[in-house]
C-alpha cells in the first residue's frame, strides 16, 4: 500500500470520529447547563433509554464535574453575575431536569441531598399529581423546601408551542407560572420549551418571555455566556443513556458530544 493510499484511508477513518466525537475542537469555558430526563434504570430497547442516567452513572459524572473545577449552581447565581458582571464561579453548571418524572424525587433527590448539589427542574403542570409516572405537589414541595431543587415551567400540557395560537401560548406559559407560584409560594422564574428548539420559533419567544419569565431554555447544545445576559436562550449540552465518561467529558468541555 502506498504511502498516499494509506493516509487517504486512515484520513477517512479519523475525520468521522473527529465530526462525531469533536475531539478538534478546543475546550471551552462559559455557563455550562447540562439536559436531563430521567434518573433510574432503562433497557437499551426502552424508547426513553437515551433519556434515562443511571443513578450510579450520575454520581460518577458529579465526581467528574467536581474534579474538573466545575461548580454547581441556581438561578440566583446566574441573577449575581449578570448584575455584578463577575465571572464567578469561574466554571458553572446548572443541572436541569425536563417534564418532572416521579424518579426526580425517588432517585435524582437522594442523590442531590448526597452531593449537596442544586437542581433546576422543569413541571409539565397538568402532568402533576394526576399521571402516576410524574411527581406530585406534595413531593415538589418537600423538594423545593430542602433548598437543592427549584422549579421552572415546562408548560401546562406540553403541547409544541408554534403550532398553537398566541391566545394559547400565553395561557399555556402563565397558567403554568401561576399554579407553580400558587404551590409553592416563591417566584417561578425559568420556562423550558417542550419539543426543544423545534417547539418555537420567533413568535414563540417575545410571549414567553412576556409572561415574566427571566430565563428561558431550549434543548440546542453548546456553552453559554458568563455571565448570561439574556440575549438568547440558554443552550444546554445533553448526556444520553449508554454514553461513557469520555462522552461527558467532551459534553461539558465543548457543549456537545455529538453533531
Amino acid at each position: 500500500m502506498t504511502l498516499w493510499l494509506l493516509g487517504a484511508v486512515l484520513l477517512a477513518v479519523l475525520l468521522p470520529a473527529a465530526y462525531r466525537w469533536q475531539f478538534w475542537r478546543l475546550p471551552r469555558k462559559g455557563l455550562l447547563c447540562l439536559m436531563y430526563h430521567h434518573i433510574g434504570q432503562a433497557d437499551p430497547a426502552d424508547g426513553q433509554f437515551a433519556f434515562t442516567i443511571s443513578p450510579q452513572r450520575f454520581g460518577q459524572q458529579l465526581d467528574m464535574l467536581r474534579r474538573h473545577g466545575f461548580t454547581p449552581v441556581g438561578l440566583d447565581a446566574l441573577t449575581r453575575a449578570a448584575q455584578t458582571g463577575r465571572k464567578t464561579p469561574s466554571r458553572p453548571v446548572l443541572l436541569t431536569f425536563d417534564d418532572g418524572h416521579a424518579d426526580n424525587y425517588t432517585q435524582l433527590f437522594p442523590l442531590l441531598k448526597k452531593y449537596q448539589v442544586p437542581a433546576l427542574i422543569f413541571l409539565v403542570t397538568d402532568f402533576i399529581g394526576q399521571k402516576p409516572d410524574y411527581l406530585t405537589w406534595p413531593q415538589v414541595r418537600e423538594m423545593q423546601q430542602s433548598g437543592l431543587a427549584e422549579f421552572g415551567s415546562h408548560t401546562c400540557s406540553h403541547v409544541r408551542l408554534r403550532t398553537i395560537s398566541d391566545e394559547e401560548i400565553r395561557r399555556e406559559a402563565s397558567g403554568s407560572k401561576k399554579e407553580i407560584e400558587q404551590h409553592l409560594g416563591v417566584p417561578c422564574r425559568a420556562f423550558c420549551y417542550p419539543f426543544g428548539s423545534g417547539g418555537f420559533d420567533k413568535r414563540v419567544r417575545p410571549l414567553v418571555r412576556e409572561a415574566g419569565y427571566a430565563y428561558d431554555f431550549s434543548t440546542k447544545p453548546g456553552l453559554n455566556p458568563w455571565p448570561y445576559k439574556g440575549k438568547k436562550t440558554l443552550l444546554r449540552a445533553f448526556p444520553r443513556g449508554g454514553e461513557s465518561l469520555t462522552d461527558f467529558y467532551i459534553q461539558i468541555t465543548r457543549g456537545k458530544s455529538k453533531f
